[in-house]
């Protein structure tokens, strides 16, 4: 079957050579001097490809092609943009606005018709497809009101991503990110209660969704449901055992008789980077509302994830560049600094704290017997199940070698006790198991507390050390604590 193709040129001289040239060739070829005569020609004619000059006063080829290819009407026909220019930026422009081919004018002519044979093939358009072309009246389809609905489009979708993207000058300042967000939500969201919540590399960091009322008052009862609801879904991606709400603009007015089986709509998005939960969004209403339809749902998703991405990754780094990797606990440096930090505190507001020093027994035979890769894993082991016997609140370190530390706020050394011999009972208990090799190991512990005769912080360090060490002298796989 002959080919048609639609050419598309301002002057007629070259329009007529070119036409003749083509026909000549074997081609049906209808034309069009400009962008408007073109696209509705496009509907009469139905070729099977659009052959486009790009510099055309009014509609130019770049806006052409964009028009065919943002309406499912049109969009299979191939285009071949035709230009005098030849620079990088051009045929960036051609490609970004969907041409199939960007030649250059001064190509020889059988290769020019090579390309749009081998287009043709590769982009077929068929009978039927033509068919629905013609059926459709010019008159509903004006170029110039397709042109004005793209550009408007594409305007607003550029405004609504640069919205987004002005938040991220405050990546460092979460309270006032959250702020900014809502007030964006706000604007083109309808809702009754939105959250929002930022996940962290540190297992230890509160789990807090922060919540937008528009500033009406709601009870402390729906907004906890509110929280469960949102973090059942957020445990499909992070176990999340413990959270907590915190509503971020003021609340006014009456509390108001808000049930959460009232809010007849929702949305919880989980935000997923690299397999890993970075954050989370969530919108409630009483209104019958289809957020998913949204106009530019994916767009805001899009920008959302970018910005979830660019903060998770700024918090990962902060918190890696103070955590020993081998362990994930905190580094040395940071326990001298979160010592110092407790003591001073103590010293303010008269309260109790102890500390533990933890050594595992024999490492160094565990190293010789088994390699340094076993030794790696043990270390690892234990301070998994350190993690597993203290609460969030405590402070967890590695201290060097394999030596670990507890920091242990507003405990004294009785209760502190319990969970250190919680810790050696569940070490001695454990089956160590690595690539087949079984391996039973012990630690001892030092324990000691701010006592008034340890004036300094480093005395309470001091204590702990020489506990330890009797630990170690009296037999190992036991807790001693520091005699006053």
């Amino acid at each position: 079957m002959t080919a048609k193709i639609l050419l598309v040129e301002d002057t007629s001289t070259e329009l007529k050579v070119l036409k003749s040239e083509l026909e000549e060739n074997g081609f049906i070829v209808e034309t069009a001097t400009n962008g408007v005569e073109a696209y509705n020609k496009l509907y009469s004619s139905a070729p099977d490809i659009v052959v486009s000059d790009i510099m055309m006063p009014g509609i130019d080829g770049y806006q052409l092609c964009r028009m065919i290819k943002n309406d499912d009407e049109t969009k299979k026909v191939p285009v071949i943009l035709l230009s005098v220019l030849d620079k990088k930026i051009d045929n960036f422009w051609g490609k970004k606005a969907g041409a199939q081919l960007f030649l250059s004018k001064s190509i020889d002519l059988k290769e020019l018709i090579s390309s749009i044979n081998a287009t043709i093939r590769r982009y077929p358009v068929t009978d039927e497809y033509k068919s629905n072309l013609t059926a459709k009246a010019a008159s509903n389809n004006s170029a110039q009101f397709k042109l004005n609905n793209i550009l408007n489009d594409l305007l607003m979708k550029s405004v609504f991503s640069n919205e987004f993207r002005n938040l991220s000058d405050f990546l460092n300042y979460e309270r006032i990110l959250v702020e900014k967000l809502f007030s964006l939500f706000s604007s083109f969201v309808e809702y009754n209660v939105a959250g929002v919540y930022f996940a962290s590399p540190d297992d230890f960091a509160e789990n807090i969704i922060y919540i937008d009322t528009l500033g009406r008052n709601l009870s402390k009862n729906l907004l906890s449901d509110i929280s469960y609801d949102f973090f059942r879904t957020m445990e499909e991606h992070k176990s999340v055992k413990e959270f907590k709400f915190e509503v971020v603009r003021m609340l006014l007015g009456k509390e108001l008789d808000y049930q959460f089986t009232d809010l007849t709509s929702k949305i919880v998005i989980p935000l997923i980077f690299d397999k890993k939960l970075i954050g989370g969004i969530c919108f409630y209403t009483r209104h019958d509302v289809d957020y998913s339809s949204f106009r530019y749902f994916d767009i805001m998703i899009s920008e959302l994830l970018a910005i979830f991405k660019m903060k998770y990754q700024y918090t990962e780094k902060e918190f890696m560049s103070v955590l020993d990797g081998l362990t994930g606990l905190y580094n040395r440096r940071q326990f001298e600094i979160g010592l110092e930090q407790e003591h001073n505190r103590t010293k303010r507001h008269p309260s109790d704290f102890s500390l533990a020093i933890l050594d595992i027994d024999f490492f160094k035979k565990v190293n010789d017997t088994y390699g340094h890769q076993y030794g790696d894993y043990v270390l690892k082991t234990v301070a998994d199940l350190m993690k597993q016997s203290f609460r969030k609140t405590d402070l967890l370190y590695r201290y060097g070698g394999e030596e670990l530390v507890m920091i242990m706020p507003e405990t004294n050394i009785e209760g502190a006790v319990i969970p250190v011999q919680r810790l050696r009972r569940m070490v001695e208990e454990y089956d160590f198991d690595y690539n087949g090799v079984k391996a039973k190991v012990t630690v001892s512990i030092g324990l000691t507390m701010n006592y008034p005769d340890l004036a300094t912080a480093a005395d309470v360090l001091k204590s702990a050390d020489e506990a330890l060490y009797r630990a170690k002298e009296e037999g190992r796989n036991r807790v001693i604590l520091h005699e006053q």
